[in-house]
């Protein structure tokens, strides 16, 4: 005669319930097993109904439930962490790891570093200092000049330099002035010319200021010699020869 079994009721959960025993010493599935079961067996009518289960079926179908969740999530974090793993050697150990769920801590952090060498953000100090120009010398180590005496001989990243013409701003007109391009050639401009005083002005489009300010740009680069440098390997490499002035730039640490 075939023995009925007739659910019984979870209250606890033991070592070994389950058939791979792959959670049996997790505290937490320990806790949820009995949980889960019994949510299970009211969902199929106990105790109206006859449940012919015992828990440990229960805990079994809970166990694979746990695996497929697992597998699930781990799917979705190779995804999306690929680019995070990218690289890295071939027998690497995650096991046993949190692995982040989304790169963006990462992007975050790309930001901070490109914001920073930009000069628009980013989460380190820019510092500032400046070396002596030495007549008749072209290349300067600035980790010999800078880097190992104020920092420690830590590298640094140079993210702006000090050694730029006088900006065209500086040199634009001035527009109360009675020579040069003042009111008087403002107004021929537009056609006006001998039909006011040299007291009456006119209030420029905004366009017009910035065009002469790269015609002004554009004539130093082309009739003047290059009033500017280049930096490689933290060395600067000016294209003009001092006669002993200063230039000053800012450093990352």
């Amino acid at each position: 005669m075939s023995v009925e079994y007739i659910y019984p009721g979870s209250s606890s959960f033991a070592t070994g319930s389950t058939p791979f025993g792959t959670y049996d010493s997790d505290l937490v599935f320990q806790s949820d097993a009995p949980k889960v079961a019994n949510w299970c067996a009211k969902r199929l009518g106990y105790p109206v109904q006859n449940v012919e289960l015992v828990d440990e079926s229960l805990f079994a179908c809970f166990e694979e439930a746990t695996s497929e969740y697992a597998a699930q999530v781990n799917q979705f974090n190779i995804r999306n962490n690929l680019d995070t793993l990218k690289g890295n050697p071939t027998g690497s150990d995650y096991s046993g790891k949190l692995v982040q769920g989304s790169n963006l801590a990462d992007i975050i952090g790309i930001s901070d570093a490109y914001g920073t060498l930009s000069g628009v953000g980013g989460n380190t100090d820019i510092k500032k200092g400046s070396i002596d120009m030495v007549a008749g010398q072209q290349i300067y180590d600035l980790d010999v000049l800078f880097a190992n005496v104020s920092e420690s001989a830590n590298r640094i990243d140079v993210v702006k330099v000090f050694h730029e013409a006088p900006p065209a701003s500086a040199r634009f007109f001035d527009p109360y002035a009675g020579s040069g391009v003042g009111s008087k050639n403002l107004m021929d401009e537009f056609g006006f010319g001998e039909l006011s005083p040299a007291s009456q002005f006119i209030m420029m489009p905004m366009f017009q200021d910035l065009l002469r300010m790269q015609a002004i740009e554009l004539n130093d680069t082309i009739r003047k010699s290059a009033h500017s440098f280049n930096i490689t390997n933290n060395k600067l490499f000016s294209f003009i020869i001092f006669s002993g002035s200063d230039i000053c730039f800012k450093c990352l640490p």
